[in-house]
């Protein structure tokens, strides 16, 4: 009886750790490895704690989940491409001399505002061993496939003629939106 509370203790900690679906997963793989243990001639409480040994303990296994998120990983990849955004729409923005640009400074701080909180959502969720945590990466996509479309919309309509920098900033954001908005259904899936 003592086994089976080590195994429902254990379940339980990963449990609140992780999705139901993946723990019933885990479950079934901690009993398997169970009966490979029993086969090999360990005695029942041995094999568990053999097979839990084998598995390593809830906060590793919960941190195993969030590395291979598809939220982790599309923070990681965003992380890793914004300097590449930063530099090419800093160009374009000083050479069109966007401060001349007659924007609403509340929109502008708004703006502002949102690119760093997504950029800190992004940081979070990167760094992250939690997997609840990777889901964050979800509405932080979302939010800059509009920061993304509210700049192409500013720069078309305020912006003054395009010039040869935006014909670089401006394919890279329809590229940034079409693979993020090509994502959301994987980073937003439990």
């Amino acid at each position: 009886m003592a086994d089976h509370d080590l195994i429902d203790g254990y379940l339980a900690d990963l449990a609140r750790r992780l999705p139901p679906e993946v723990v019933e997963e885990l479950a079934d793989g901690l009993e398997e490895t169970v009966r490979h243990h029993l086969a090999r001639g360990l005695a029942p409480p041995a094999a568990i704690a053999a097979a839990i040994d084998d598995f390593g303990r809830p906060a590793q296994v919960s941190a195993a989940f969030a590395r291979q998120s598809a939220g982790r990983r599309t923070a990681v990849a965003m992380l890793a491409t914004a300097p590449i955004f930063a530099i090419v729409w800093g160009i374009t923005l000083i050479g069109a001399e966007a401060w001349r640009w007659s924007l609403p400074l509340g929109l502008v701080v708004l703006f502002g505002v949102a690119l760093v909180a997504v950029a800190g959502t992004l940081l979070i969720v990167a760094t992250s061993k939690n997997p609840a945590r990777t889901r964050l990466a979800g509405p932080a996509s979302a939010v800059l496939i509009v920061l993304d479309l509210s700049m192409l919309a500013t720069v078309l309509t305020v912006g003054p003629a395009l010039t040869t920098a935006f014909a670089f900033a401006v394919p890279a954001s329809l590229v940034r939106i079409a693979v993020s908005t090509r994502n959301l259904p994987r980073v937003f899936a439990r």
